[in-house]
């Protein structure tokens, strides 16, 4: 076994093949969207490690700073044959990268099943759980709101949309503290589909958007979903989810619709649930304190 540092672009398309194999074992890629991207770009964004055996990548750990100062969030890719090997030496290295930049906390995101006991022994505790959840398509038709106007996302929006983003998530690590820069980069996806930013305006207001995707298969995904923190619970949350649902089932010709939901806010889970969603996988995230004398 060889634990080495990323060598990019170099290894990228023997990782991709890892990560599919991965993907074919669990029906879940090791890594979220963000985190590949931030890897195949034209410069690597963050850290990456790889455990070699006779050449070929049988492990990754990809090392990400949060917008949180002090927080690192962590992936993992482990060759299904060899579960169990490696995610020890992965994580150790991982966290000696964290202390050397300064880091205070570890969050690893697990898509697969793993052996706890080895986590146990870097600290790590059971901080998050995150829903796949799906429904059939078309769904409920939306309600009517009176004084709410929906209409697709123009050139002009994007000040509303950041601001009414970051006042309905906080400080959420994925989601909260956009910038433009964080709206430039998934505009330039592939995806990227302007009018299924549905946003709902009271007069010159933005008050809540349902930005929807559509994946290869065609599924529809709930991508992000935002409304004004002062109208949650006058049910414009549950317009607006089901404008999202209604564009992607009668624009975008999906049959499937689907979101990722935190365990932990039951108001989504519940309004989620109502409209039809079940849960069909979880993914758990384990939170560690870093020791700065570590790196």
């Amino acid at each position: 076994m060889l634990l080495r540092r990323l060598r990019h672009p170099d290894d990228v398309k023997s990782l991709e093949k890892l990560f599919a194999r991965c993907e074919k074992s669990t029906g879940r890629y090791p890594l979220s969207e963000h985190k590949y991207r931030a890897l195949i770009g034209v410069s690597v964004v963050g850290a990456g490690f790889v455990v070699e055996e006779s050449g070929t990548p049988v492990g990754y750990i990809h090392v990400l700073e949060s917008k949180r100062s002090g927080l690192f969030e962590l992936e993992m890719a482990i060759d299904p044959a060899l579960a169990g090997r490696f995610e020890e030496a992965l994580l150790g290295r991982s966290l000696s990268e964290i202390s050397r930049k300064g880091g205070d906390t570890a969050c690893l995101w697990v898509y697969s099943p793993i052996d706890e006991e080895s986590l146990q022994r870097f600290g790590f505790e059971q901080s998050r759980s995150l829903h796949q959840m799906s429904v059939p398509l078309p769904a409920l038709p939306p309600p009517v709101h009176p004084g709410i106007d929906i209409r697709g996302f123009a050139p002009g929006d994007e000040e509303a949309l950041l601001v009414l983003n970051n006042r309905s998530f906080g400080n959420h690590p994925e989601a909260g503290q956009w910038t433009l820069d964080d709206l430039t980069l998934r505009r330039g996806y592939g995806w990227y589909d302007e009018e299924g930013i549905r946003m709902a305006w009271r007069g010159e207001r933005l008050v809540a958007f349902c930005w929807t995707k559509v994946h290869p298969d065609e599924v529809g995904e709930i991508y992000l979903i935002a409304t004004e923190p002062e109208l949650r619970g006058t049910g414009l949350g549950r317009v607006i989810a089901l404008e999202g649902l209604r564009y992607l089932a009668e624009i975008k010709g999906s049959r499937t619709g689907m979101l990722y939901a935190d365990g932990g806010n039951g108001g989504a889970m519940g309004l989620y649930e109502s409209i039809g969603f079940r849960i069909r996988q979880t993914s758990r995230a384990f939170t560690t304190s870093i020791d700065s004398s570590a790196g």
